[in-house]
């Protein structure tokens, strides 16, 4: 199965700036595709065994049977705006002291990372989303 170019396309782009007064900006976005959307029925043997006219071979109890066409079907896309603003001190000729303010996930997305493809009342529950929004300080220390 071939997987579409919906399924395959990513953009990420990183960029940094300086700005007057030792200040620095710099972005980091993301776009990749969404989750295929899978359904996954787990098919005993007493139910395969009439239509099929015999047991399941090697003693075996259920056959997985798809019931979507693989990478047909995706979740949303996954979007991540990163951010980070940094200060630039210099304590003497030699050592320097970057502060830093970072904002991971800016636009608070909250993309499906992992769900459950088993067909049942618990089908296509989430078992991972995307982290909410963060703030993150830090310095970096240059000598």
């Amino acid at each position: 199965m071939v997987t579409p170019f919906k399924g395959q396309t990513q953009v990420k782009a990183f960029g940094t700036y300086t700005l007057p007064k030792d200040f620095v900006v710099s972005l980091i976005l993301q776009n990749t595709s969404g989750q295929p959307v899978v359904a996954s029925y787990s098919a005993t043997n007493a139910i395969i065994a009439p239509s099929l006219g015999r047991d399941l071979a090697g003693g075996v109890r259920t056959a997985t049977v798809p019931l979507i066409v693989p990478q047909t079907l995706f979740e949303d896309r996954f979007n991540r705006l990163d951010l980070r603003v940094g200060k630039r001190i210099h304590l003497t000729e030699r050592v320097r002291v970057q502060a830093n303010v970072n904002f991971y996930n800016l636009l608070n997305g909250s993309a499906v990372l992992a769900l459950n493809t088993t067909y049942g009342p618990q089908w296509l529950v989430p078992s991972a989303i995307q982290d909410g929004r963060m703030v993150q300080f830090s310095a970096n220390l240059t000598f």
